[in-house]
């Protein structure tokens, strides 16, 4: 009865086929989410006046796209932290520094690009010095 069936429909056959392209075109369900999220840690190496500087930023990502944690900052011997606010519109992240140096509550801007979920390329400014590169890479699962 079946193979009657088809016959008699014989574009059925077609639309089967189609289906099963189309399925098999959409990969192994293995992808990265489309719009990854960048709640977790993150480390990074940046230069700035000759000096390395080792970055750690732990953040947290809600559901509207704000951004919330900490950070340290090592260069050489001094370590340095604060916090980290901003937002995260896939693919930008743009986000406010505020770190004590010395006593002193200093403010530095990070604008980027999320390139995956293991991978942010951006830019970090301080005070009024020129913009370093600072390309940040997650730290574990």
């Amino acid at each position: 009865m079946f193979r009657s069936h088809l016959r008699r429909h014989p574009l059925r056959g077609a639309a089967i086929a189609l289906v099963l392209a189309l399925g098999t075109a959409c990969g192994s369900g293995t992808a990265e989410p489309e719009n990854p999220t960048v709640t977790g840690n993150w480390v990074g190496t940046g230069v700035a006046y000759g000096a390395v500087e080792d970055w750690l930023l732990r953040m947290k990502e809600s559901p509207d796209g704000t951004v919330t944690g900490t950070f340290s900052l090592r260069v050489e011997r001094l370590v340095f932290s604060g916090t980290v606010s901003g937002i995260h519109t896939f693919p930008s992240i743009s986000l406010d520094l505020d770190m004590n140096v010395f006593g002193n509550i200093v403010n530095a801007t990070y604008q980027g690009q999320v390139i995956s979920a293991d991978s942010i390329a951006g830019t970090y400014q301080r005070f009024d010095d020129p913009a370093q590169t600072l390309d940040l890479d997650r730290q574990g699962t």
